[in-house]
């Protein structure tokens, strides 16, 4: 062959290479090694997507449980719509809400359900712009972005009822705003926490509002939440501890090993829930 032809054979073929890559799909995604006590939701949270779009992105459901040292795939945001997509899922249901949108900066007290009410949003939708879980501890200082509200001058959230506490019930600390328990585990949970404060220098205190007593009507709300898949594991209502201010979810996995530890001590140990790290009861002295 001709050196000229096979210089041209060459140069189609180069050009060919280039073409088929260029045409080739980017995959832009990450792998995360899952480290010990994260869960679906964290994971999704921490790299601010809803746990819907990464578990669609990874062919898991929702409340599919994941293991320390297993690789969980991030995508961009379009691998992860193209997922929800691909799902069957709308994926405006699953991002962030379009339109005007504020910056806040959390200040103390304040809560995903005392931010949607002050803005005549749901928790559900305030939530999810900012890819975070309906019943997720706010942090003091933390920037939420609020969505311009669907309604004109409504002040009333479709969130959870807030709290309202039978007379059984004590407050106990929470820097996402007010919790309860029943008097008597209130008053042991504030005695474990003294002494893990004195002993370890660690705080214990729930995950969020909804996390110590709820009633019936925030349970429900919870699990409605769970069937319509845009929720965390709840109970029937009517059947959780949670109902009876005996259950807490603790908000860091640090705090269920300062449980474990010494919590018999004071009534509380982990006997239900075993997939859920966060989950302890008072079983009483």
């Amino acid at each position: 062959m001709p050196v000229s032809r096979i210089r041209t054979t060459l140069a189609s073929a180069a050009v060919a290479s280039a073409l088929a890559a260029a045409a080739a799909p980017a995959r832009a995604s990450a792998p995360h090694t899952v480290l010990p006590g994260e869960t679906l939701w964290s994971i999704s949270v921490a790299y601010n997507f809803t746990t819907r779009t990464i578990a669609a992105y990874n062919g898991l459901s929702e409340d599919a449980p994941v293991y320390a040292g297993e690789t969980i795939q991030i995508p961009t945001e379009a691998e992860g719509a193209a997922a929800l997509a691909s799902a069957g899922v709308d994926s405006a249901s699953s991002s962030s809400s379009s339109g005007t949108t504020a910056s806040h900066v959390v200040t103390p007290g304040e809560s995903l359900w005392s931010l949607a009410s002050a803005n005549g949003l749901s928790v559900e939708t305030l939530a999810a712009n900012n890819g975070l879980p309906a019943d997720s501890l706010l942090l003091i200082g933390q920037t939420i972005e609020v969505p311009a509200s669907s309604s004109s001058g409504s002040t009333t959230a479709s969130g959870p009822p807030p709290p309202s506490p039978p007379y059984w019930t004590s407050p106990i600390y929470c820097p996402c705003g007010e919790v309860y328990l029943a008097s008597n585990a209130a008053a042991a949970w504030e005695s474990l926490r003294q002494e893990s404060l004195r002993l370890y220098g660690i705080d214990l205190y729930p995950d969020g509002t909804l996390s110590g007593y709820r009633s019936y009507a925030q349970q429900l709300y919870l699990y409605n939440l769970y069937l319509s898949g845009r929720g965390n594991l709840a109970a029937v209502p009517g059947t959780s501890s949670h109902e009876y201010g005996i259950a807490l979810d603790v908000a860091e996995p640090y705090m269920r090993t300062v449980v474990d530890q010494i919590g018999g001590n004071y009534g509380w140990a982990k006997t239900e829930a075993p997939d859920e790290w966060w989950h302890v009861n008072y079983i009483g002295p």
